[in-house]
């Protein structure tokens, strides 16, 4: 979904809330024993996979793409249990 001016904020946004959605679900899997590798996995493959998916066809700015940064952060800080 873009914008009159090719902007894609919304959609961004909305991808994010969903995949934080997501993750707070399956927290407990994604902050149990398993191997950190594995569990790293995990999160690029069902999370981070979905929350970037058509990123070719949007226009980042600068913010954008700050905020894609601290969503990455995000899950990497609950993924190891760091609030």
């Amino acid at each position: 979904m873009l914008a009159d001016d090719g902007r894609c904020t919304c959609e961004i946004k909305s991808r994010i809330a969903m995949e934080k959605l997501h993750l707070t679900r399956k927290k407990n899997l994604f902050t149990s024993k398993l191997d950190l590798n594995l569990r790293k996995k995990l999160v690029k493959c069902y999370v981070w996979s979905m929350a970037v998916y058509g990123a070719g066809t949007w226009t980042l700015r600068a913010t954008d793409q700050k905020r894609l940064e601290s969503f990455e952060m995000w899950c990497w800080r609950r993924m190891e249990k760091i609030m």
